[in-house]
């Protein structure tokens, strides 16, 4: 689906698999507990390290010593230019194996393939599913990596304080009821967009008008949503500051959601954003509720900038050490 220019073929599938990353769907037990099992393996594995410190950029990416996502063909011939793709066979036999099977999960992709189209074969149906695995772990992963680094920063710590009393008094509140925990995220996915490439888009037929330049119909526009995300300042104020609470002003939150370009827009916006959002929100509040963070002594900013990957965006230094620090029922810290 990522690689199809057409656009009547690009919205075909689309509407075949939009069905499986639907808010109703994602939200399912079976998804839900999916989520919640690997949100729960990340805090342990973090909090039961020597000391509390973790390096969460490579459990943020547990799959990656199994998979590195293969990159989309658009980009194939340059990039084997310079170096060959990794081989990832676990997650290709994986894919393989299972595209073949019958009576697969209801909330699957392959369930969904199996229920409305019979004109692809199985090595159709994987490297579709491939494809969605490319575009969700790494991105995620990312995105997660660089807000927890910010909360954990001395400047945001009454943010995360602000957040784990949220956390702490709704526990049983549905995850997209709580304000201020979506405005962390969207604040998150504002300030550090897990994809730093542009998104092409062609023209429409008769041409536009973009900020009084005269564009031809065809013509290849793109933008990306770094920019997006500060170059309003009418819109965003202070761009370049990590500030949530601009996500609860009732005044100008059409416009916020709007501009809001983590996920893209429009028919070809991403698929999979609500499957993204309940992983961010779920981890978050299996951390804050129960620990607060700071970072390692021996980290710099430096090595947290946003480095360019082309399709991701990963720390510059490739670690993200974070101490994690217990808190009681009353949201102290616990003592060890």
């Amino acid at each position: 689906m990522f690689t199809t220019l057409n656009k009547a073929d690009h919205a075909k599938r689309k509407r075949i698999l939009a069905d499986r990353y639907a808010n109703s769907n994602v939200m399912k037990s079976a998804s839900v507990t999916g989520v919640q099992e690997r949100s729960s393996r990340f805090v342990r594995r973090c909090t039961s390290a020597p000391g509390g410190v973790s390096d969460i950029f490579p459990c943020m990416h547990r799959l990656i010593s199994h998979y590195a996502p293969t990159l989309h063909r658009l980009f194939s011939k340059m990039l084997y230019l310079f170096a060959k793709p990794r081989e990832t066979p676990l997650a290709d036999d994986y894919v393989l194996e299972t595209s073949q099977l019958s009576g697969t999960a209801s909330f699957t992709l392959m369930s969904r393939f199996d229920e409305k189209t019979s004109d692809l074969d199985y090595i159709d149906k994987a490297a579709e599913c491939l494809d969605h695995m490319a575009a969700g772990i790494d991105t995620t992963g990312d995105g997660l990596c660089f807000l927890l680094w910010e909360l954990s920063q001395p400047r945001s710590l009454g943010i995360q304080r602000t957040l784990a009393e949220e956390l702490r008094a709704n526990r049983e509140t549905p995850l997209d009821k709580l304000p201020f925990l979506d405005a962390v995220v969207c604040e998150g996915l504002r300030c550090f967009p897990p994809i730093p490439m542009s998104l092409p888009r062609y023209v429409p037929r008769g041409g536009r008008s973009i900020d009084g330049f005269w564009l031809p119909e065809r013509t290849v526009v793109s933008c990306q949503a770094y920019s997006v995300h500060r170059l309003n300042s009418e819109i965003f104020p202070d761009g370049d500051v990590f500030s949530p609470e601009r996500w609860l002003d009732v005044k100008g939150d059409a416009d916020r959601r709007r501009i809001q370009f983590a996920f893209s827009n429009g028919g070809r916006g991403c698929v999979g954003k609500h499957l993204a959002l309940i992983e961010m929100k779920t981890l978050l509040r299996d951390v804050y509720s129960k620990y607060s963070t700071t970072p390692h002594e021996s980290m710099q900013e430096e090595a947290m900038a946003m480095s360019d990957q082309l399709i991701s965006a990963r720390p510059l230094g490739q670690k993200c050490l974070l101490r994690f620090h217990p808190l009681d029922v009353d949201g102290e810290e616990v003592k060890v």
